[in-house]
């Protein structure tokens, strides 16, 4: 919808409120819960407020504005007092003459990330609002948090962790994430030997640690259990493989295998990929060379992708929540806390770049599981279109801090993935730790 285009706004009243278009009578003046309605809108995904117009049993109803000059002027000027909001709202205004009476729209849109939660004030007291479905939500302390690790000028992953050290590491992750990087990086010079590099000098190398005291990207990447619980108290990921389809009924979604990834990312990341390669379907065929049989079927590559972005992208500080990947009948469906801090459209046509944990991006970038910056999204799309002639669903909630990507099935028939997944309980869980067959000494 275009929130003042003429056309769209008579269609729109026609129907009901929902997440972008609220309805104030305001007949006679601005009612204060148009105020909630701009901080909830700016907080999410923007949208349009309508004066002059009135809820009735679900059915919107044109009654005018009295005296629309006025009202306009005043609604425009209080959404850029700083008495009112604690940072100015830039609203854009039209009017409509509908069988003669005015109705007033005012497009508010989404603020930027810096600027969040945008709250308004109400008797004094400073409040922040989300906008679910058709209403105005005011935020618990727990959603105003997440918006302010957001807006902050550090990123989450690159503050020092007071009183750490290389000892609260995992030598078996750090090593693994030394030698993969230094597989990539054979006939670079850019980042020196790493063969003979003391394991905190290393750290330091890769802007993992500063004076020998770890960032949170260290934690999080190669901590042991202890020491990445101080980081993130809940699980990295949960993978739970279902025999249903995803828009069966909910009590039949009971999962038939799963796994808890309890460690740090890089064994995270290794688990997850590995159970994959056990539910994706391998047909035979050859590589370039005409003798080996190839390693993976042609979709692993784009789970890879999206599993590194789930694994780069999610709010580590949220102390509550855990990333899902949920693989059905259908389709498989990847669940981050945390929203994307990029527009659909950003996101869509690629070239830009805003990470939530940019010393967890780099170092999954340096170890060629994930694509450059800014082109994770956009190669993944295309990727996935020519394989099963279906776009990647792509969902980002403001509101609930959650971003969701589905890759829909559609070139293996249902019944071939159903008995994949179906014999996924019976195949040997991987173990918690990161395992010797995938884990070269060094």
């Amino acid at each position: 919808m275009s929130w003042l285009d003429p056309a769209d706004l008579h269609a729109r009243l026609r129907g009901f409120e929902w997440d972008d278009l609220e309805a104030k009578l305001a007949a006679t003046g601005i009612p204060s819960s148009a105020y909630a309605s701009v901080s909830a809108f700016a907080n999410t995904s923007g949208g349009c407020l309508v004066f002059g117009v009135q809820d009735v049993g679900g059915r919107l109803e044109v009654v005018g504005v009295g005296n629309p000059d006025a009202a306009q002027n005043d609604f425009v000027s209080t959404c850029r007092s700083a008495g009112k909001f604690s940072v100015p709202v830039d609203v854009r205004t039209a009017w409509l003459d509908i069988d003669g009476k005015i109705v007033l729209a005012f497009a508010v849109p989404p603020s930027g990330r810096h600027d969040r939660p945008v709250r308004v004030r109400e008797d004094r007291t400073w409040h922040a609002y989300v906008r679910v479905a058709g209403g105005d939500y005011r935020c618990t302390p727990r959603e105003e948090a997440r918006f302010l690790r957001d807006a902050d000028a550090t990123p989450f992953d690159t503050v020092i962790e007071p009183d750490s050290d290389a000892s609260m590491l995992d030598p078996r992750s750090l090593r693994w994430l030394q030698a993969t990087i230094r597989g990539r990086r054979a006939t670079t010079v850019e980042e020196g030997d790493t063969d003979t590099v003391d394991p905190s000098e290393w750290l330091d190398r890769f802007g993992l640690a500063v004076d020998g005291q770890l960032t949170r990207a260290a934690l999080l990447l190669c901590g042991t259990p202890a020491s990445r619980l101080r980081i993130k108290p809940t699980p990295i990921v949960d993978v739970r493989v279902y025999a249903t389809r995803s828009d069966d009924p909910v009590s039949a979604l009971e999962w038939i295998d799963r796994l808890v990834c309890d460690g740090n990312v890089v064994q995270a990341l290794i688990e997850v990929i590995a159970r994959l390669e056990r539910l994706v379907p391998n047909p035979f065929a050859l590589e370039s060379d005409g003798v080996t049989r190839r390693a993976h079927g042609p979709h692993l590559p784009v789970l890879r992708e999206a599993i590194v972005n789930l694994l780069t992208h999610q709010d580590y500080g949220d102390p509550a929540r855990t990333a899902t990947i949920r693989w059905f009948h259908d389709r498989i469906v990847f669940d981050n806390p945390g929203d994307s801090l990029l527009t659909p459209a950003e996101m869509r046509h690629g070239g830009s770049s805003a990470s939530r944990n940019p010393l967890v991006q780099r170092m999954m970038r340096l170890t060629g599981f994930a694509e450059h910056a800014g082109l994770g999204v956009p190669t993944m799309r295309s990727r996935w279109l020519s394989l099963e002639a279906s776009a990647p669903e792509i969902v980002s909630d403001p509101a609930s801090k959650w971003y969701q990507v589905g890759l829909a099935f559609g070139s293996i028939s249902a019944g071939g993935w159903h008995r994949i997944a179906a014999s996924a309980d019976q195949r040997a869980p991987l173990t918690p730790e990161v395992t010797p067959e995938v884990t070269p000494e060094v």
